[in-house]
């Protein structure tokens, strides 16, 4: 009996322990091209295009300068112009990461932006990527989401634990 306590009251310990030990987010310092700020766990301060963001298990994701592309006659849903992103998955962490488990979300305004799928131009979206992300290793996953014809101020959400997830990381500019 005497045991049963112990060990339970071990366990309620590691799982307390436990709980503290999800990856925080923050920006690399090094490079000219990536933002000096350190934020707390699941802060989502907006960080530009073009800047990598660091988690602390060692996983880094940056998000390229969106690039403008005329649609396709069969690309979904239909759009005026789409805003191309790449999004570049390094692995500095320990242990494999698989890209399925990266959620992104786009919004204009406030507003959720539609991710279009464009396999003429080689753009099938999130649903196509399935990586696995050896330890130092990276992918690159290419995402396009539907603007309008003049240029304007987007936001990318990266969740790369899954959607609703904490830490993200918020990517902005002109699209």
């Amino acid at each position: 009996m005497k045991f049963a306590g112990l060990a339970a009251c071990a366990c309620l310990a590691l799982a307390l322990v436990g709980c503290g030990t999800e990856p925080e987010v923050s920006t690399a310092p090094q490079a000219p091209a990536q933002a000096a700020a350190t934020e707390s766990q699941g802060a989502a301060a907006e960080s530009p295009f073009g800047t990598e963001r660091v988690w602390s298990n060692g996983l880094s994701i940056t998000v390229s300068e969106p690039k403008s592309l005329r649609p396709s006659e069969t690309s979904y849903p239909p759009s005026a112009r789409t805003a191309v992103f790449t999004l570049t998955v390094s692995n500095g962490s320990t242990s494999s990461y698989r890209t399925n488990q990266l959620a992104v979300r786009a919004h204009q305004g406030g507003e959720p932006i539609a991710e279009v799928m464009d396999s003429v131009q080689g753009l099938n979206g999130m649903a196509s990527a399935m990586a696995e992300v050896p330890p130092g290793s990276e992918a690159v996953v290419t995402l396009a989401y539907a603007v309008p014809s003049q240029p304007v101020r987007v936001r990318l959400v990266v969740e790369p634990n899954g959607a609703d997830q904490e830490p993200v990381a918020t990517f902005g500019g002109k699209a």
